[in-house]
């Protein structure tokens, strides 16, 4: 645990070191931007080694380069700590209790989840090899882009950006990647948890302000209290990444509590040939993929969004600041969001889109609502800028990555969700937004709406309602098994128009929108799917897995921080009779009832199912390290994973058998990052599909397993050899899949032709005596 202590440690020192950005960047947050420091830290020192790496090729991927970029943000930030210090220090007298919050939340939350995964650290099943494989293999590449670990002499194609943060801090940490898989999950699990704490708070502690002191103070200018709003925080903490859905909430019924027999990976399957994936589950599995690292950044881009949203008359580009602040805000907002694509390309459109939304909708405010070419003008420069500028810093990825997706289809009746179905899954949240929509639209007129809408508004609204209702009846009487799409797309369109009812009280605007996004996206994965190579037998599988992943954190934010103005509506008015006033607090205890009840169901997944799988806390361990369980279960291949990585640097290329995905076969090149030519055959064909379009790629492709094949059983030294070059491979691997893949095989016979320079419990490890082969050419000739 002293690794986890030591990450938690640096990320903290990030966090400060990046002080001065952040308040600069978040001048329109009560907090400025505190929560979401060590984000940030983490985010620019990323990008500041990662962009030089990728631009000049001969710059090695060290930890003296890593050093060197730290200190140079450091030189920047000290002078930023100038200008910025006496900010610091009047948001430490008026928020000191709030930042200790932050501090205990991100600590608290790191350290849980390290508590957990020490009783199952365990780098195994899954896709567990994959992830660890990545990070290893960026780990072990002396130069960037980083070798795919599982086809030598190729980059990887894949959203590693992630694995490459994780392992910027590993390698400038001296961590092992087999401990980094588990400290890094940890650190990203409490990122994700004070960020979201930070937005509700900042959106609650605005709200509560204008409510006190009206809307003509600007948010730059003041420093409202976020101590009231930490309630709210912790709620939308809970809800996001420790609750779980209500699909586990009924299985553990039909087992009458029984605990032993709770199968904690179900709920992650309800809706038939999908995944349903949630924070809690997620971390709980320890999944170091791609959607669950982006989540904590994901959540940082929302923070920004309500940043840009709460300017207060800014116009045009200077909705990003005057000045420094202006390249400072838009360069930092561009840098989280281009790297959202890179981490997982998914998020990139949903949260660029909401940012886009949150510019137009304050531009429109700050034009006093009025239509002209200017609003136009000003919210297409602006948006333009910022989508712009996001793939820009991202040039060098994309000149790598092929993309894998193979354009949009339509789903089919059969393949549609089931409404009940949906509910296991977003029944509380739809509990939420349900009551919240409610109170918005019974919401009456005050001083922090400035701007009354009229009757002839009104009237067209009522009018466009009636016409999107009967809209909805249609098609779920022309559309098949449409009952979900109608339910989430009514919730939606009810959603934007009272966010547009709505939109001089800000804070609450904000809230809705998001969870009418998350039902906008509900509603898209009922209709529409992105093709890829599960297309024609789970058609939607990755479009409602990485689209439900973010429906739930939005409706996380808009749930926790949207509990504030539900309670809000149940204050009774001054002018009300008695009975009103019992009626009102009747539903008050009412609703509170349901609600506490569901998030007690709620509360039966992160119970029963860490339970689960602990394996019912039955050992716990004190270390961290994925890779000490081998030591027991395999030992010949443990010792020799740990000499390798010890005696072998640079990324050489290592031969091993190819086998089946999900199983035990490519762990070698998985655990010590040494790329082969060939790992897990069904993920390279996932990631390259598109790639594999070129005839001498797929050539190439097809033809590595048998090679593979005919390294192990070929008796002629000179096509052994032969083949040993072609892929530039200096190692050969014999071990007990080895020796269980081909038992008639003599693989001894390699120690006449090449070097032994590992031999211990059953496991033999041949260089090439040259360095590189006999030349390629050879094999042609035979």
């Amino acid at each position: 645990m002293l690794e986890l202590l030591q990450m938690w440690a640096f990320v903290e020192l990030l966090g400060i070191i990046c002080l001065p950005l952040t308040i600069t960047v978040f001048h329109n947050l009560p907090d400025r931007g505190w929560a979401f420091s060590k984000a940030i830290g983490i985010a620019v020192l990323t990008f500041c080694v990662w962009l030089p790496l990728m631009s000049i090729h001969i710059l090695p991927f060290s930890q003296a380069f890593i050093a060197g970029v730290l200190l140079i943000l450091l030189a920047f930030n000290l002078i930023g700590f100038v200008h910025t210090h006496q900010a610091i220090i009047k948001l430490l007298r008026t928020n000191l209790f709030y930042i200790a919050a932050c501090e205990v939340v991100f600590l608290g939350m790191v350290f849980l989840l390290g508590w957990i995964r020490s009783y199952a650290p365990d780098i195994q099943s899954f896709e567990m090899f994959m992830d660890e494989g990545f990070i290893a293999g960026i780990m072990r590449s002396p130069h960037l882009p980083p070798s795919d670990m599982w086809l030598s002499g190729y980059s990887i194609n894949y959203y590693y950006y992630a694995h490459f943060t994780a392992a910027v801090l590993a390698k400038l940490l001296g961590q092992s990647a087999s401990i980094v898989f588990n400290t890094g999950i940890c650190i990203f699990f409490g990122l994700t948890a004070v960020n979201l704490f930070g937005v509700t708070c900042n959106t609650v502690a605005w709200a509560r302000h204008v409510r006190l002191k009206g809307n003509d103070a600007t948010p730059d200018n003041v420093h409202p209290s976020l101590l009231p709003a930490i309630p709210y925080g912790l709620v939308t903490m809970l809800i996001g990444q420790v609750l779980g859905n209500l699909a586990a909430t009924q299985q553990w019924w039909h087992l009458h509590g029984d605990w032993s027999q709770f199968d904690w990976f179900a709920p992650s399957r309800v809706v038939d040939k999908t995944i349903n994936e949630f924070p809690a589950f997620s971390f709980l599995l320890s999944c170091f993929h791609a959607h669950v690292l982006a989540l904590a950044f994901t959540i940082l881009a929302l923070g920004l969004a309500l940043n840009l949203f709460l300017a207060h008359d800014a116009q045009g580009l200077l909705v990003f600041g005057r000045g420094w602040r202006f390249w400072l805000t838009l360069g930092t907002m561009a840098l989280i969001l281009g790297g959202l694509y890179t981490m997982n390309g998914w998020d990139f459109p949903t949260y660029l889109g909401i940012i886009i939304v949150c510019i137009a909708l304050q531009q429109w405010l700050a034009h006093d609502s009025r239509f002209s070419l200017k609003l136009v003008s000003d919210v297409f420069l602006a948006a333009t800028n910022v989508a712009a500028l996001s793939i820009l810093l991202y040039v060098p990825f994309y000149l790598h990555f092929i993309s894998p997706a193979q354009g949009l289809g339509i789903v089919g009746a059969a393949d549609r969700s089931q409404l009940a179905d949906e509910v296991l899954i977003y029944g509380m949240f739809a509990f939420v937004f349900l009551s919240l929509l409610v109170a918005s639209a019974l919401k009456q007129r005050s001083a922090y709406t400035p701007v009354d809408i009229s009757r002839h508004t009104r009237i067209i609204g009522a009018i466009c309602l009636v016409l999107v209702a009967i809209a909805e009846f249609g098609i779920l009487v022309v559309m098949r098994n449409s009952t979900t799409f109608v339910v989430a797309s009514s919730i939606a369109v009810l959603g934007t128009v009272l966010v547009l009812y709505q939109l001089h009280d800000r804070p609450r605007a904000f809230i809705l929108l998001l969870g009418t996004v998350a039902f906008a996206l509900v509603a898209f994965c009922e209709v529409v799917f992105l093709k890829d190579v599960f297309a024609d037998n789970y058609p939607r599988m990755n479009t409602v897995f990485k689209l439900y992943f973010q429906a739930w954190a939005l409706l996380s934010v808009s749930s926790g921080a949207g509990l504030y103005f539900i309670l809000e509506g149940f204050h009774p008015a001054a002018m009300v009779s008695t009975g009103q006033r019992w009626l009102q607090r009747l539903v008050e205890v009412v609703w509170a009832g349901m609600l506490l009840a569901l998030l007690l169901a709620s509360a039966v997944y992160p119970l029963a199912g860490t339970y689960a799988r602990t394996n019912h806390y039955a050992q716990r361990t004190n270390s961290l390290d994925g890779l000490a369980y081998l030591q027991s279960a395999d030992p010949g291949d443990y010792a020799a994973i740990r000499w390798l990585n010890s005696h072998i640097s640079g990324d050489p290329v290592i031969v091993e058998a190819v086998g089946p995905d999900y199983s035990d076969y490519a762990s070698i090149s998985a655990f010590t990052g040494l790329s082969s030519p060939m790992g897990w055959v069904g993920h390279e064909y996932q990631w390259r599909v598109n790639w594999l379009n070129v005839e001498a790629n797929a050539a190439d492709f097809n033809q590595r397993a048998d090679d593979l094949d005919k390294i192990y059983t070929d008796p002629r030294p000179q096509v052994v050899m032969a083949l040993l070059a072609r892929y530039h491979a200096q190692y050969l691997y014999v071990g007990p899949l080895e020796q269980a893949k081909y038992p008639t095989a003599n693989l001894h016979r390699f120690s006449s032709f090449m070097q032994i320079v590992y031999s211990a419990d059953g496991v033999t490890i041949y260089k090439d005596a040259d360095g590189a082969g006999l030349n390629a050419t050879l094999y042609h000739r035979l």
